[in-house]
């Protein structure tokens, strides 16, 4: 017994417990160094948040591949599109696939829209209501309207195919290796000498 409470009295029993304790604090303020390093670099490397003007702009004033800001009266819904019209002139507004099941605004209400104006078409990443109540709706920095390959217009979830298209017929498989193509068209005897 004397053995054990004498081991614990050693003098490199402290010595180890200092170095222990010297690693802990060490590898603490790595892991707070290496968090913050971290997070210096994930805050170069995002991207930059694209902001609308939060002055608004008249709507004969727009021009294609602006981000803008428009303030106006629904005059007209159609799904998920809709008119706002003031006084310089009206803008067809697309609410995106929020709008798509549920009545976002509502003809005669005022409104301020913000997102990106192209091809006569304003993109809409956020609405304002009469209420002041803001309605995030998609990002701002779609310059070229919905994405396109696996999930886009492109992709098994884009358009159907046009009319008739499916009923077709498909193509003959090609000819196969070594055997030479069979001629279509009208048979014709050879003559004879």
């Amino acid at each position: 017994m004397t053995d054990l409470l004498e081991s614990h009295d050693h003098p490199q029993h402290g010595a180890r417990k200092k170095r222990q304790s010297k690693l802990a604090v060490i590898g603490a303020a790595l892991l707070v160094l290496g968090g913050a390093a971290g997070a210096a670099v994930v805050s170069e490397t995002r991207p930059a948040v694209t902001m609308a003007p939060t002055t608004p702009v008249a709507i004969r004033s727009l021009t294609s591949g602006n981000i803008v800001t428009i303030r106006g009266q629904v005059a007209e819904i159609y799904g998920n599109k809709f008119i706002v019209a003031d006084a310089s002139g009206r803008a067809l507004v697309d609410a995106g696939p929020e709008g798509d099941d549920r009545t976002l605004v509502t003809a005669g209400e005022p409104v301020m829209v913000q997102g990106r104006f192209e091809r006569g078409l304003v993109h809409a990443a956020f609405l304002v209501g009469p209420d002041k109540k803001v309605l995030a709706l998609g990002p701002l920095d779609h310059p070229h309207g919905p994405p396109r390959g696996p999930h886009g217009p492109d992709g098994p979830d884009g358009p159907p195919p046009p009319p008739g298209a499916r009923d077709a017929a498909p193509p003959p498989p090609p000819p196969a290796a070594g055997t030479a193509p069979v001629a279509k068209g009208p048979t014709v005897a050879p003559t004879g000498a």
